[in-house]
């Protein structure tokens, strides 16, 4: 049943990226070579499916994450700007993809925005970290928030390519602001 999901998820994944909110049920069944009537039964409605892609996508990131936190050659600064930008391992999401969810799938919109918004433990564990280290200067955490949250928000909310490599650069550089000149 495990892989049957994960088939899905893919499945229903590929089908919104090519189609968007236009993809069809009947696309999901065919490509799941099972009955429309199934997939509602033990999977639920079209954002049902929706929020279960997201679901992966929040999956793969915290994956992710796990790596970088595990990763001893890595300064703390590194970690926090790495964890920061930390994108899912799924081949070829593209975000501007996953942000158009918002008319057609308000639920699973506000599900990933508020993963982004309110995710933030272990960036300030992070941040804590490198005050005490002495690498970072000292401010208010809402700030330091405010200030990476509106660079990703703006990155992604952007229409360009290599948005992942944007995405470390502008926070490699807000983070750098904030650290302490030696």
């Amino acid at each position: 049943m495990e892989e049957q999901k994960t088939a899905l998820i893919k499945s229903v994944f590929r089908l919104f990226e090519a189609k968007g909110a236009d993809f069809k049920m009947d696309d999901v069944a065919a490509d799941m070579k099972m009955s429309k009537k199934t997939i509602y039964k033990v999977y639920g409605t079209k954002e049902d499916l929706i929020l279960l892609v997201v679901d992966a996508i929040f999956e793969a990131i915290e994956n992710k994450l796990q790596l970088i936190i595990k990763d001893e050659s890595a300064s703390t600064v590194d970690k926090l700007i790495a964890v920061t930008c930390a994108h899912p391992d799924i081949k070829d999401v593209d975000m501007h993809v996953v942000l158009s969810l918002k008319d057609a799938f308000p639920l699973a919109y506000k599900k990933f925005i508020h993963y982004i918004e309110d995710n933030w433990n272990l960036k300030e564990s992070l941040y804590h970290q490198g005050i005490r280290e002495g690498v970072l200067e000292p401010v208010e955490f809402k700030i330091f928030k405010c200030i990476l949250l509106g660079t990703i928000k703006q990155v992604l909310e952007a229409s360009i390519d290599e948005e992942q490599v944007l995405l470390d650069q502008c926070i490699r550089q807000a983070v750098r602001g904030f650290m302490k000149v030696r």
